[in-house]
Parts: C-alpha cells; sequence; structure tokens
C-alpha cells in the first residue's frame, strides 16, 4: 500500500490539472478544543489510528515505550523504529497542488477516481479510514484534526500555543543510510532535554499525498527529549522521545503500562517516535 501511495505523490503534481471542476471542500480538517465543564480531558490523547493493536504486548510496534529514567547512556533496548527509505515522500506538497483535491468522507468516490483506485483496494480502505480519523470532532479538554499543508500544519499550532508563537517542528532522523530492521537492539550514546509543556505531536496518516493528524491534550504537559541512538546493525538515529507526563485519564489497561511496570496516573510514559512523525512545541522567546 504505502510504495502505491509513495507513487502517487510523485505522480500528484502531474494529475492537477486533471482536477476540473473539483470540489473544494477544504483539503484542511483542523477541529479545535471542545472545553469540558470539569477542567479534565475524557481522553489519554494517545494516537488512535495507529494500524497495531495497543492490547497486544507482544506485537513489535509497541516496542516504544519507556520511561524517563531509562534514558541511561549506555542502555541498550529494544526499540521499534521502522526504516524510511525517503523521508521527503513525508513533505508537504504546496498548497495550489492539493487545494482542488476534496478531502472528505462524502466525497470518497470522486477521491478514488481522481487516483484511479477501486472501490474494494486497499488503498480505497485506508483512504476512508484517515477521512475518518480526520472527521472525528475533538472530545473535552482536546484538540485533534488533520494538516494537509504546512500553512494547516502552522494554523493548528498556533491556535494552540498563541497566534504569535514561534513553532519549532521536530522529527526523528536517520544519521546513516544503512537498511533498519523494524525492531533492533539500541544503545543511548547520548540524550538531551529539548522542551517541556504544550507539545503537539503528529502522525502520519496513509493518504496518496501527506496528511498528518496531529492531537493535543489540553492543561496536560509533556516533555520532548532527542535522544541519539545506535542499532546493533550500527545504524545511527537522532530519535524524539516523547514524554506524557500526566496519564490519570489513560485507560488503565493501555499496553504501554503492561510493559512498563506502572499504573496509570501513578507515572509518565514516554514514546520514541518514527522518522515520519513529528511533534511542533513554541520557541522561546
Amino acid at each position: 500500500m504505502g510504495k502505491v501511495f509513495v507513487c502517487c505523490s510523485f505522480l500528484l503534481l502531474l494529475f492537477v490539472s486533471l482536477a476540473l471542476g473539483a470540489a473544494s471542500n477544504g483539503a484542511d480538517v483542523l477541529r479545535l478544543p471542545s472545553m469540558g465543564l470539569d477542567g479534565h480531558s475524557s481522553s489519554h490523547g494517545h494516537h488512535e489510528s495507529l494500524a497495531v493493536s495497543m492490547d497486544d504486548p507482544n506485537d513489535p510496534a509497541v516496542q516504544v515505550f519507556a520511561l524517563i529514567k531509562d534514558l541511561v547512556v549506555g542502555k541498550t533496548m529494544p526499540i521499534y523504529f521502522p526504516y524510511i527509505k525517503d523521508p521527503a515522500s513525508f513533505h508537504f506538497f504546496p498548497k495550489e497542488a492539493i487545494q482542488h483535491i476534496p478531502f472528505s468522507s462524502e466525497a470518497v468516490p470522486e477521491i478514488l477516481r481522481f487516483f484511479s483506485f477501486s472501490p474494494d483496494s486497499k488503498q480505497a480502505l485506508a483512504i476512508r479510514q484517515t477521512l475518518e480519523i480526520c472527521e472525528k470532532e475533538p472530545k473535552e479538554n482536546e484538540a485533534r484534526g488533520c494538516a494537509t499543508t504546512l500553512e494547516s500544519l502552522a494554523d493548528f499550532a498556533r491556535g494552540i500555543l498563541g497566534s504569535n508563537s514561534r513553532v519549532e517542528i521536530m522529527r526523528s532522523s536517520l544519521l546513516s543510510n544503512s537498511s533498519t530492521p523494524l525492531v533492533q537492539n539500541y544503545t543511548i550514546l547520548d540524550f538531551k532535554g529539548i522542551a517541556t509543556g504544550d507539545i503537539i505531536p503528529c502522525h502520519s496518516e496513509p493518504y496518496p499525498y501527506p496528511v498528518y493528524y496531529c492531537h493535543f491534550q489540553l492543561g496536560a504537559d509533556s516533555k520532548v527529549f532527542k535522544v541519539y541512538l545506535k542499532g546493533e546493525n550500527g545504524e545511527l538515529v537522532e530519535s524524539v522521545f516523547l514524554c506524557h507526563m500526566d496519564t490519570a485519564t489513560w485507560r488503565p489497561g493501555h499496553v504501554a503500562f503492561r510493559l512498563l511496570g506502572v499504573k496509570a496516573g501513578e507515572s509518565e510514559v514516554c514514546h520514541f517516535l518514527a522518522a515520519h512523525d513529528l511533534v511542533m512545541f513554541p520557541i522561546p522567546k
């Protein structure tokens, strides 16, 4: 599926001129906070669209969770960190390239025709699922939504961090070019704290062009670190390590608690971000 979407991304700029008469239903689906009366969130804010079963501790993709105390130089741990052959395929397209392509569940038939996908194809299923995620209303004390352009990503961030905020975007990156196994042992070479407070994580979603699902829990501080890792195959990774400091509203049975041996509300939960995800936070003035 991914290879087909990447192919479509490269061809999209050539196809845009064919989108005659396409309705502009808003390529950006961003939903700002729905405030509750009790001052607490009804959601733990975890990424809802993860393809893995977050209840299965044996799924390799859950090998991303850790605690701040695990950040020890020289420590080795198994981490799920998928290799991204072409990071540029996750970069936003110019707004002009996609603004005439509809982006809504109601327009799925038109979207599938535009990209020449069969209605019963895996790509069509992924498109429907991504649009469903993007169109969900935020829960209490939550901001969520999808960005399809750099402009909409910036608007989302400033809607939370303040209209005059200078926003930094950070993502994990490979520092060497060898192919990476999905899970291998990594050794911590170094780490440093980057930001504390309002931090917005965004996750790449399967779609013919780059779409990021962003979410934020109001009133819950987070911390982000940059961690330098070396894989057992020699791979060097500069990883984003995001810590959710308030887990009181998380589901008690969340797999992270079982893996880490902690309970909801008694400890932070941190996780390494794959290179196709990102975090945003304000730059101090």
